[in-house]
C-alpha cells in the first residue's frame, strides 16, 4: 500500500518510465532542484523508494516497507530503479519544510509512539507549546499521513499530501486534529512524536559537479578507482580504491608500502571526500609530487601521476559499473537543510531543527562567524578570519564540515594550533572546544 506523502505539487510523471531512461530521469531532477527541493518516489508492488534532492545535489533516499520508514542508500535506490521494469516514478516538488519533516521520518527514531485511543492528543500539542519545544508530531493511518511540525513550540506547517504553504480558515494545529480525530472515528491512528531534528546526507552521497551531471548513475554505480605502484617500469602493486583513506609509507602499517630510504614512515594520504580522491601529503622530508609538481593537497583524476621518493603512483578509472551487493561508495560530508546563508551546490554545516548554525566566536570581541561553508583562518587579507603574529602562516588553518560535524586541520605555519590546551594537526571539533592559534582563542558552538 502507498504511503501518500506530502508535496506541493507533481512536477513530473514518469508515466512510460523504463531503466534505460534512468540517467536523464536523475539529471532532469538535479537540474530542477536548482530551483525548488523535491523528491523522486519509484512505486514497484509492495516498495516504495524516495530519493530526495536539493539544490542541484542528491541528498538522501529512503524506504518504506510494511508502512515502516527507513533510511537507505542512494546507490540502493539506483540499483533497484535500473533492474525494476515497470515502476510508477513521479518528481514532486516540496519546501524546504516537507522535505525536513520526511528526513527526519526516513532517518531518525520516534521518542515516543501512541494511539489516539490512548491519548488526549489535545494535552500532547499543549505540552510542546508549553515547554517551547522544536518537534515533528505525525498522525498516520493505513495510506494517510500527516505531519505537523513545531519550531521552538510553534507550529509553523502542517504537511499533508498536496500541502498549503499557510493555514486557510484554520490554524495548522486544528486542522490537524480535524482530520486526525476525523479519521479516528473509524480506528485509532498512531502518533508519532520526534525529537531529534538534526539531518544528514546520505552516507554514499557525492558532490555532483557541472561536468558529472548528465552522467549521474555511472558516477554513482561504477567501480572504484586504482592506483598502481610502478618503480623503473616494473609494476610492484596493484590497489582497488574501495574506502576512503589509504597511507603510503615506508612503515608496514601504511596501506600501500613504499620501500625506500626517501619515502618517510607516513609520507602521503590518498583520501576520497566529496566523491573524488585526492593525495595528501603529510609533512614529508622529500615531498610529494603530481604529474611533477609538488603538491599538498590536491585533486586526482584519471591518469595523474604521484611521484614519492623513486617510486611512481598512477591514478587510474576502472571500467564497468557495480551491480548490487557490491562495496558501499565512501561517505560524503553530511549535513542539514536549513539555514542562513547557504550556497547552492556547496555541502552545509549541521544545523539542528531550530535552524541554529554552529559558529566560531572569537574570546576577545564575542564576534561570531556562521560555519556555513569551509573557512581559512591566517594572515592573509582573503583569510575568512584574519589572524597575526609572529609565526603565523597566510593560510594557517581551516575549518570544514565533515561527517555531520566540523574538523580543524593545521594548514601551514610554525605556530601551534591547539584545542584544549593541547597542540593539533587534524581535530573533530565538539561543542564549546577552545581553539588557540597564539594570542587568538575561539570557541567552537554548535
Amino acid at each position: 500500500m502507498r504511503i501518500e506523502l506530502p508535496y506541493l505539487r507533481i512536477a513530473k510523471s514518469y508515466e512510460e518510465y523504463s531503466p534505460t531512461d534512468l540517467n536523464s530521469v536523475i539529471a532532469d531532477t538535479v537540474k530542477r532542484s536548482n530551483d525548488h527541493p523535491c523528491y523522486l518516489e519509484m512505486v514497484d508492488d509492495d516498495r516504495q523508494l524516495c530519493l530526495f534532492f536539493r539544490e542541484g545535489q542528491i541528498y538522501s533516499a529512503g524506504k518504506i516497507e510494511d508502512s515502516q520508514f527507513s533510511e537507505t542508500t542512494i546507490k540502493d535506490f539506483l540499483l533497484t530503479a535500473g533492474q525494476v521494469m515497470s515502476p510508477q516514478m513521479t518528481c514532486f516538488e516540496v519546501n524546504n519544510k516537507i522535505l525536513h519533516s520526511l528526513l527526519i521520518l526516513f532517518q531518525k527514531k520516534p521518542a515516543l509512539k501512541l494511539l489516539t485511543s490512548l491519548v488526549d492528543l489535545d494535552q500532547v500539542l499543549d505540552k510542546i507549546e508549553n515547554e517551547g519545544k522544536s518537534r515533528i508530531v505525525c498522525a498516520m493511518q493505513e495510506a494517510v499521513l500527516l505531519i505537523l511540525r513545531y519550531e521552538k513550540g510553534r507550529v509553523t506547517a502542517l504537511c499533508h499530501q498536496a500541502s498549503s504553504p499557510t493555514p486557510k480558515e484554520r490554524s495548522f494545529r486544528e486542522d490537524f486534529l480535524v482530520k486526525t480525530y476525523t479519521l479516528s472515528a473509524e480506528r485509532p491512528l498512531e502518533i508519532t512524536v520526534y525529537d531529534d531534528l538534526l539531518v544528514k546526507y546520505a552516507g554514499d552521497a557525492k558532490m555532483i559537479e557541472e561536468p558529472d551531471r548528465e552522467n549521474v548513475t555511472d558516477m554513482y554505480l561504477s567501480k572504484p578507482p586504482v592506483v598502481t605502484l610502478v618503480f623503473k617500469d616494473r609494476e610492484i602493486g596493484h590497489w582497488v580504491l574501495d574506502r576512503p583513506v589509504f597511507n603510503i609509507g615506508r612503515t608496514a602499517d601504511n596501506e600501500i608500502v613504499v620501500d625506500n630510504l626517501a619515502v618517510s614512515r607516513l609520507h602521503a594520504v590518498l583520501e576520497k571526500e566529496k566523491g573524488h580522491y585526492y593525495i595528501r601529503d603529510c609533512d614529508s622530508l622529500n615531498g610529494t609530487l603530481l604529474n611533477n609538481k609538488k603538491v599538498g593537497r590536491a585533486r586526482l583524476k584519471p591518469g595523474d601521476e604521484i611521484v614519492i621518493g623513486k617510486h611512481t603512483l598512477k591514478f587510474q578509472k576502472q571500467t564497468g559499473i557495480e551491480v548490487a551487493g557490491g562495496p558501499d561508495i565512501a561517505p560524503f560530508d553530511q549535513t542539514v537543510i536549513f539555514g542562513p546563508g547557504q550556497v547552492p551546490n556547496q555541502p552545509m554545516p549541521p544545523i539542528d531543527g531550530n535552524g541554529v548554525t554552529p559558529q566560531l566566536v572569537r574570546k576577545t570581541s564575542d564576534s561570531r562567524i556562521a560555519l556555513s561553508k569551509p573557512i581559512v583562518m591566517g594572515k592573509d587579507e582573503s583569510a575568512d578570519v584574519e589572524i597575526n603574529g609572529f609565526l603565523v602562516a597566510k593560510q594557517h588553518a581551516e575549518i570544514v564540515p565533515h561527517n555531520g560535524g566540523h574538523v580543524l586541520r593545521h594548514l601551514n605555519g610554525r605556530r601551534k594550533v591547539t584545542v584544549g590546551g593541547k597542540a593539533v594537526k587534524e581535530h573533530i571539533l565538539q561543542n564549546h572546544d577552545e581553539i588557540r592559534i597564539g594570542k587568538h582563542e575561539f570557541i567552537y558552538e554548535e
